[in-house]
């Protein structure tokens, strides 16, 4: 009877130890598969128009601010974000300060030298235009800056499938490669234990098709 209850208790620990192993793998699986999953419901939202699903799985303000950033940049860069003032007050005061002297610096000169050339206008980005639907779904397509204008119903083949380039606890990056116009990479970021949201799309940089077309050696 002894043996009978030690064996039996025994059983008992290996069942639950497999299935403690099983549940860890099954919710490892699906954490990492969870940004893969949200990128393809973007996609799938963006083809039918689901507005109301594409609210819960892009942060439209912090993705319309990438874009932004990026499209009025141009080949240049995006610059890093000025020094925040709660957190260096020193840098900020010195970033303003910087930004007052280039204004009358350039007040200046143009008081002085009339002729001296003026300094380029800014052109208009209508960014909001990458945000619609259709534009997010040409992106996933890997349609780039072509994005408003680009048609995804001409679009020849499958469906280009993303990869990861990066992942941890709290982020992850996946990648569209495109021949011609180079890689677009999307940002997600956790907000639950299972619920990703896509925060940031890069767009592909002037020249980077060449490498996206060459694998490195």
């Amino acid at each position: 009877m002894v043996n009978d209850g030690f064996f039996g208790v025994v059983a008992v620990w290996r069942f639950l130890t497999v299935v403690f192993l099983v549940a860890v793998v099954l919710g490892g699986g699906l954490f990492y598969a969870a940004p893969m999953i949200t990128f393809y419901d973007v996609r799938s939202s963006a083809k039918t128009e689901d507005v109301a699903a594409l609210a819960k799985l892009v942060s439209f303000d912090s993705v319309r601010a990438g874009l932004k950033a990026q499209l009025l940049a141009g080949d240049e860069g995006v610059a890093a974000p000025p020094p925040s003032a709660v957190a260096d007050p020193v840098g900020a005061t010195g970033n303003v300060l910087k930004d007052v002297s280039k204004t009358v610096g350039k007040a200046w000169d143009q008081l002085t030298n009339p002729k001296a050339p003026k300094t380029p206008i800014i052109p208009v980005v209508d960014v909001d235009s990458y945000l619609k639907p259709r534009s997010l779904l040409a992106l996933t397509y890997g349609a780039g800056e072509d994005a408003p204008k680009f048609d995804p119903a001409t679009y020849e083949g499958k469906p280009p499938m993303p990869k990861y380039s990066f992942m941890s606890l709290e982020r992850a990056r996946l990648t569209i490669d495109d021949a011609e116009r180079g890689t677009t990479t999307f940002t997600f970021e956790r907000k639950g234990l299972t619920h990703w949201e896509l925060t940031h799309i890069a767009l592909p940089k002037a020249g980077e098709e060449v490498t996206a077309a060459s694998p490195a050696g």
